[in-house]
This record gives structure tokens, sequence and C-alpha cells, in this order.
């Protein structure tokens, strides 16, 4: 038996469909079920049925399920002690974050280090979902949540704000909302992993009364939705101050701050490339610690 069935048979496990498996593995629709087929044919078992919701585990799919997770767990246990002894500054190294980290600094930063380790090959995966490290889906993880995992090394590397905003098109239509008063009566641009919407993401207003006009998981998106006068959204400053025709709504409330975090796996501790990576990363968020407050 081959670790690879399982390991797509984790995947599908996990996404709870072919299609969201073949995106997490990188591989077509087509390869996940034939990978699948192979596997349940080979045990003469059927591990999963579908169901209204999706896939769901049967009762063999059950109990191989925690076998899998173990035998996971070893291979990819394997793969960061014998990385955790490789000292030369070359080979592969993936990070992920969110894409207007990753355009803005992450990549002038890792573009100035190319110079210095050629050798250095750079995954860059844009991306808001919190990928394992521990499945090594990802060397390095910039996030602005520190993880309860003990087994990651978190190193605080800067903040940054964000504020509230609409166009000056918006205002004009709908007016300024009064500070302290809340959101009634306004529409709302929203980040969809953190639906549903709290008053956290509007500083503290509430939103009671108001209507969610545009979603999405993408920082582009939202600041592109505000300029073009669905809402007001709670952006990043350091790219909304300096988007033509947005407002802040009210610049003299303090900002709400976002800590940041590099996060790597503890096994990956001495890895040269990992080192210097972080390094380079960390280092060019130091720099833009102005930019980063807008």
């Amino acid at each position: 038996m081959q670790w690879d069935d399982l390991r797509f048979f984790l995947a599908v496990a996990r996404a709870g469909s072919l299609s969201a498996a073949a995106l997490e593995l990188s591989v077509n629709y087509t390869t996940v079920s034939r990978r699948l087929d192979a596997l349940q044919r080979r045990l003469g078992a059927k591990l999963l049925r579908r169901t209204p919701d999706g896939l769901a585990l049967t009762p063999a799919g059950e109990s191989a399920i925690a076998l899998c997770e173990r035998m996971e767990g070893t291979a990819t246990e394997l793969e960061r002690r014998v990385a955790g002894k490789d000292r030369a500054p070359a080979g592969l190294v993936s990070v992920t974050a969110t894409e207007t980290f990753a355009s803005r600094f992450i990549i002038p930063a890792l573009g100035l280090l190319r110079v210095k380790h050629p050798e250095i090959e750079i995954e860059l995966i844009p991306d808001h979902r919190r990928l394992d490290l521990s499945r090594r889906q990802a060397d390095l993880a910039i996030r602005n949540l520190k993880p309860d995992d003990t087994r990651l090394v978190c190193r605080r590397i800067g903040e940054f704000d964000l504020s509230l905003y609409a166009s000056d098109r918006y205002l004009s239509q709908h007016g300024k909302p009064r500070r302290g008063e809340g959101l009634a009566q306004h529409e709302l641009v929203v980040w969809t992993y953190i639906l549903p919407v709290r008053r956290s993401q509007f500083m503290g207003e509430s939103t009671d009364g108001a209507r969610i006009s545009f979603r999405s998981n993408s920082t582009s998106a939202l600041l592109r939705a505000v300029a073009e006068g669905f809402g007001i959204g709670l952006l990043p400053c350091y790219l909304a101050d300096n988007e033509p025709g947005l407002v802040r709504l009210w610049p003299e409330v303090p900002c709400t701050k976002q800590p940041l975090w590099l996060i790597h796996h503890e096994d990956l501790r001495r890895v040269a490339r990992i080192k210097i990576v972080a390094d380079a990363i960390a280092d060019a968020f130091r720099r833009q610690a102005r930019a980063l407050r807008g």
C-alpha cells in the first residue's frame, strides 16, 4: 500500500469533496478520484459516502482515518527532522502570507535576498487560510494571530494599523456616520472569514440596522469595493491612505492595531535557508514599520 494513496484519502476526508481535495493537493479532480478508487479496491471497503453536504466517512473510513493521521504525523516529522539537519543555504522555502503583504513587503525583500543567495528557491503562497506548518503546507507564515501550538516558533515582527474608510461618493450619498452612534442604515464591506459581523470589525460601532453590501476574503477586492462606493469597510491604513477618493471616517480616533507574527515549526529552526529567509522578511517589516501605520 502506498502512502500517497492514504494522503489522497486524508485530503478528501478533510475537504469533504474531490474538487476541494484536488485544489489542496494541486492535482486535477480525475487524479484524486482515481487514487481514492484504487485505495478502496485494495482495502475492499468503502471509506467515504456521498451525503447532501458532501462526502462523509463510512464506519470503515472512521476506523482508518486515525491510523492514516498517525502515519501522516510520522512522515511529516521525518521530513522536518531531516530538513532540520540541512545547514546549506540552498533549496526551497515556502512562505504564506496575505496577498497584499506578499506583493507590498515580502516580494521586494526576497528579491534582494536572491542576489546574495541565488541557490534559495522561493515559493510564495498568498492565502488567508491558516496553512498547517506541522504538515509542511508551508515553511514560514506571516499571521496577525499568534497560534497556540507550542511546537511553533513565533517571532513578532511588527504591527499594522486598520481604520474605517468610505469613498467620497458613498459619503455624499449616505452621509458620514457620527462616532459612537453606530452604523444603522449604512452599507458595509466585510471580511468573509470573520462573519457574522462583529463590533470589533467596525471599531466598536454597533452594526444593528446596517446592511452587508459586499464580502470577500481578498484585501485587494475589499479595497476596490470601498473605493467604488459599496460601503464602509475596515481596511489596512498602509493601503487605504494612498487610495484616491477614499476617506478615513474618523482620523482623530486611534486606529485598530494588529500584531504581525513570523512563524515556523521548531524542527526547522536550524535550517540555514529557513533562517536566512525569515531574517530577510523580519528586517523588511522592521524597515517598513512607519509605512505599516499608513
